[in-house]
């Protein structure tokens, strides 16, 4: 990353969890400005093997050694008392993973601001990347936002759009946005009190939800269309990843491709099965090739690897 060096230098607490808050982190650094706390979720045991996996952005934190903050509640008054420890100019936040109330929202000299990966009023929520190409739209983008007490509700301080390629699935779209999050926090701090001052209210008429992904979701009908289908696949790849029923295992559809298809075959039932056609299943108004699969115990393949190997049992998918 080649950030220019900031003119104004702030302190900063800085909240974040996942991989799309990392390259933030980063530009704010490398532009010169002093993160004098980051904030992230607890540390986490994996439920099979035991083991504690850690947040990216505490590995970042560790990192660069920044102080380091892991509230299971940060509107408690042991966090509170905690975070006033750091005089800051900006309370900065993205992918944090918690609401901020009031008293937290308070405590930066500055402001507190949210970097939030759609075109608010759009998507409000938790999953506005994978809801994006999940719902075949044609844009997303960046919206460097003041904090509030609601959820992603706040004035739109910086704003940029980006397209959504018909082929690009949520793990592009989200590298694309966490960088150019990392370029519009930057650019926000270099011109932050003339961007304060010219802050636009959202259009709540205009709004739209991006809850998080519920597990039954993420299970495909092929009674619906070919389109929806494929935009659902992108969607949710490479995770949590879109999945179907092969001969009674989790079939797991990482990519795939719409087909033609004008047949009498039912809805879910495999037209194609083989080397050359690869792996082609029926929708209601055509066919989609699941380019990409895994089945439960098995290691990810192409279709025509996966076809080689695999002897189905049924004609159906479900």
């Amino acid at each position: 990353m080649n950030t220019a060096k900031a003119t104004k230098k702030y302190k900063i607490i800085y909240a974040g969890t996942p991989a799309f808050a990392v390259s933030p982190l980063e530009a704010m650094i490398e532009a010169g400005h002093e993160v004098v706390l980051v904030v992230t979720q607890p540390d986490r045991v994996n439920a099979r093997g035991g083991k504690i996996s850690i947040s990216p952005i505490k590995e970042t934190a560790l990192r660069f050694g920044l102080p380091l903050f892991q509230p299971s509640k940060i509107n408690t008054e042991e966090s509170l008392q905690q975070l006033r420890k750091y005089a800051c100019d900006y309370l900065i936040t993205a992918a944090y993973g918690q609401i901020l109330k009031e008293e937290v929202l308070a405590i930066p000299q500055k402001g507190c601001v949210n970097i939030h990966a759609s075109l608010l009023p759009l998507l409000r929520g938790a999953a506005p990347i994978h809801r994006a190409v999940m719902s075949g739209m044609a844009q997303s983008g960046i919206t460097i936002m003041e904090m509030d007490e609601g959820m992603d509700t706040g004035d739109i301080l910086l704003q940029q759009a980006v397209d959504i390629l018909p082929e690009m699935n949520s793990g592009q779209l989200h590298d694309c946005l966490s960088q150019l999050g990392a370029e519009m926090i930057v650019a926000f701090l270099e011109n932050a009190e003339r961007l304060w001052q010219s802050k636009q209210k959202q259009n709540g008429a205009l709004a739209s939800t991006a809850p998080k992904i519920q597990k039954e979701e993420l299970f495909l009908d092929f009674k619906n269309e070919t389109e929806v289908l494929y935009n659902k696949i992108r969607g949710l790849s490479p995770a949590p990843v879109a999945r179907c029923m092969l001969d009674g295992k989790v079939l797991k559809v990482y990519e795939s491709q719409m087909v033609e298809e004008t047949g009498f075959a039912k809805a879910g039932e495999i037209i194609a099965f083989d080397a050359k056609n690869g792996f082609v299943v029926r929708t209601v108004d055509g066919a989609l090739r699941l380019k990409r699969v895994q089945i439960e115990g098995k290691k990810q393949l192409s279709d025509t690897q996966f076809v080689i190997g695999y002897n189905i049992k049924r004609s159906m998918v479900k």
